[in-house]
C-alpha cells in the first residue's frame, strides 16, 4: 500500500511581515428587528431555542468585518499566508447580564433534555463562541454593508450568518445547528473558532460593564487556518459572534451579552489583532523550498528538502506543501490507516492539515492514477476520514492523498 503528498509552487513574492491592529471597517446588529443597522451603538447576542419559535436559534448574531488588503497583501494564493496569532477583542455594556464561561461547552448540551442524545453541561453559564460569517440572495462578503438588509427573519433566511465548518469540511450556516428538531433543520456538531474568555473573572460568575471579552483564534484547527488564509488572500475578513444561552431576563433586566460596536462612544470598539507572515516563492538554492518559509522556520537555508526535522515522519518539502509547520510534530498530514468494511467499501483515516481540501487517488501501477468516488469526513480537530461511495471501489494497490 502506498502514498504520496503532492506540492504546488506559486509565483514569485518577497517574504512581508504583517501585523495587523484595527478595529472594524464595518459591525452590525443581524437581528430581523433592529431598525438602526449600522449606526447603532450595542450589539447583544442571544439564542431562541424550539422549532415553533420562527427564527434561527442563533437569534441576534454580531457580524464583523475588516477589510486587510490595505494593511496585507491580497490575491496571493492562501498557502502563502502564515497566521502566527489572531485575537478579538470585544467589551461588554451591561452590569452582570451574563455569566462567564471560558470552556466550550458540549454540543450534546443544548439539544432538548428529552432528547436521547442529550448531555447536561456540567459548569454555569454559556460560552461566548466566534466563528466565520457566510452570506446568502445574492450578497457576498464584498457586497454586503452595515446597512444592507437583513432578509427574512424565518429560519436560515437571513442575508448574513454566522458561519463554521460541518463534519464534511463544508463552510456552513451554523444559526441551527442545535436548537431545532424538525426534518428541515437536523442538528450537527460545529466547532467555533474561538471562545470568549475574560480575565480575573471566574468562570460562573457575573461578567461586569467594560470588560474585556477576549477571543483567541484557534490555530490548531486546521480550518480556522483555511479561513483566515482565504480571507487574506481576498482582502476580507468577516466574524459572526453569538451565544446559545436564551434572552429571558430577571426582573425586568436582560440577561445577555451586550457588546459596544465601533459606534458606541463609552466603551473601546471591536479590536483585532492578527498577526503573520506573506512567503514568497524564491528559491535560491533550488531545493523546492521557498526561502522565506525556511528562513521562517529555521533562520537560514541549511536544511534540505528531503530532511524530516520534526521526526514526524514527513518531510519539509511533503511539509511545505500541506502547509504544516515543519518544526512541531503534531503538524502533519499522515495516512494512519486503510481499512475494508463489511460493506466493501474502503475507508482512509489520516491526520488533517491546514490545506483544508484534499483528493484521494488510487493506482494499481503507479503511473495512472483515478479518483474513486467517496466522501470526506472530519470528526475531530486535525482528524479525517475518507469512505467510498460503495463497494465496486478498489481495494488493492496504491492510494495517494494530496491537497487539491
Amino acid at each position: 500500500m502506498g502514498y504520496w503528498l503532492l506540492w504546488t509552487a506559486f509565483g514569485f513574492l518577497q517574504a512581508a511581515p504583517f501585523q495587523l491592529d484595527s478595529e472594524p471597517s464595518l459591525d452590525r446588529w443581524m437581528y430581523p428587528f433592529n431598525a438602526s443597522p449600522g449606526f447603532r451603538p450595542a450589539a447583544p447576542v442571544f439564542a431562541t431555542f424550539g422549532d415553533e419559535s420562527g427564527v434561527d436559534t442563533r437569534h441576534g448574531q454580531f457580524i464583523l468585518g475588516w477589510d486587510t488588503a490595505s494593511q496585507i497583501a491580497s490575491q496571493l494564493p492562501a498557502q502563502r499566508y502564515r497566521v502566527t496569532a489572531a485575537r478579538l477583542t470585544l467589551r461588554t455594556l451591561r452590569e452582570g447580564s451574563f455569566l462567564n464561561d471560558s470552556t466550550e461547552d458540549p454540543w450534546a448540551s443544548y439539544l432538548p433534555t428529552n432528547s436521547v442524545s442529550y448531555r447536561p453541561d456540567t459548569d454555569p453559564g454559556r460560552p461566548v463562541e466566534l466563528f466565520g460569517a457566510g452570506f446568502r440572495n445574492g450578497f457576498t462578503a464584498e457586497s454586503y454593508l452595515e446597512d444592507s438588509p437583513f432578509g427574512s427573519s424565518s429560519v436560515a433566511r437571513r442575508n448574513a450568518f454566522a458561519a463554521g465548518y460541518n463534519e464534511r469540511g463544508e463552510l456552513v450556516d451554523v444559526s441551527n445547528n442545535v436548537g431545532k428538531t424538525n426534518s428541515e433543520q437536523l442538528p450537527f456538531v460545529a466547532r467555533p473558532f474561538a471562545v470568549g474568555t475574560i480575565a480575573q473573572v471566574p468562570n460562573g460568575e457575573p461578567v461586569p460593564a467594560g470588560a474585556a471579552v477576549v477571543f483567541e483564534f484557534n490555530l490548531i484547527d486546521p480550518f480556522v487556518v483555511k479561513y483566515l488564509q482565504t480571507a487574506l488572500s481576498e482582502g476580507r475578513l468577516r466574524l459572526s459572534v453569538t451565544w446559545l444561552g436564551e434572552s429571558g431576563g430577571l426582573g425586568g433586566s436582560p440577561q445577555y451579552p451586550d457588546f459596544a460596536t465601533r459606534e458606541n462612544i463609552l466603551q473601546d470598539p471591536p479590536r483585532l489583532e492578527l498577526a503573520g507572515v506573506v512567503f514568497g516563492e524564491e528559491d535560491s538554492d533550488s531545493d523546492g523550498l521557498s526561502d522565506d518559509w525556511e528562513r521562517h522556520f529555521w533562520g537560514n537555508l541549511e536544511k534540505a528538502a528531503g530532511d524530516d526535522s520534526d521526526a514526524d515522519g514527513r518531510t519539509n518539502l511533503e511539509e511545505w506543501g500541506w502547509g504544516t509547520d515543519p518544526t512541531v510534530a503534531i503538524s502533519v498530514v499522515r495516512l494512519n490507516g486503510l481499512n475494508l468494511r463489511k460493506d466493501g467499501r474502503v475507508r482512509l483515516e489520516f491526520t488533517a492539515g491546514s490545506a483544508g481540501r484534499y483528493v484521494v487517488e488510487w493506482s494499481d501501477d503507479l503511473r495512472t492514477w483515478t479518483r474513486p468516488a467517496g466522501e470526506f469526513r472530519f470528526p475531530a480537530i486535525r482528524a479525517g476520514e475518507w469512505t467510498s461511495f460503495d463497494s465496486q471501489s478498489p481495494s488493492a494497490g496504491y492510494f495517494r492523498l494530496r491537497p487539491e
